[in-house]
């Protein structure tokens, strides 16, 4: 009597062998490994987890980040030349940040925003509803009241950061972080002094 098993059973064997050597077989799927120091390859690992205030930190700059990037392009109907360079100045250079930004962030885990939310979607809400004469002093105090959030949270990580990301992230945006606020502030108080 003739059994069928070890026909099957070996064509089974050839199979996933054969898949195994041309690397078709999924089962055989490893991590993707690294050279260590020894030059030995290990697996891949996960990111170090962030210190909580390195945390906060992050996720506070990518929420504010993309608000006042959304705020600069919600802002193209700006005649004034200043509040235009600003709101172009805003979106390019705060847009770099933001992009960069969103690298670290997902190295270590973090989502983008993909929405704003809270008292920014309130104050969102109040500049793209606005009048247009009233457009360019909702505008620039928005911008002004969350860039000096923004420039201060930043003056206070860069002495308590631990990542070297986040460190590096300050000493290359930091300055368009308070450019940014400087500029915002002036022309609030203008658009202020102006009404």
């Amino acid at each position: 009597m003739k059994t069928l098993f070890l026909p099957v059973f070996s064509r089974l064997v050839a199979a996933v062998a054969a898949g195994a050597l041309f690397g078709g077989g999924a089962a055989f799927a490893q991590a993707p490994t690294i050279p260590n120091s020894t030059g030995a390859a290990t697996p891949a690992e996960k990111p170090k987890p962030l210190a909580y205030t390195d945390q906060t930190y992050l996720r506070n700059t990518l929420k504010s980040l993309y608000y006042q990037v959304q705020l600069a392009n919600a802002a193209k109907s700006l005649t004034d030349i200043g509040l235009s360079r600003l709101r172009d100045d805003t979106a390019k250079n705060l847009g770099a940040a933001l992009e960069a930004l969103g690298k670290i962030a997902t190295a270590h885990g973090e989502k983008m925003p993909a929405e704003i939310t809270g008292n920014e979607k309130v104050d969102f809400d109040r500049v793209t509803k606005a009048k247009p004469d009233k457009l360019a002093k909702e505008w620039a105090g928005a911008l002004a009241k969350e860039s000096k959030h923004l420039d201060h949270e930043t003056s206070l990580a860069e002495k308590t950061l631990q990542d070297p990301d986040l460190k590096t992230f300050i000493t290359n945006y930091g300055p368009s972080i308070r450019s940014t606020f400087t500029s915002a502030e002036a022309a609030d108080k203008a658009q202020k002094t102006a009404h």
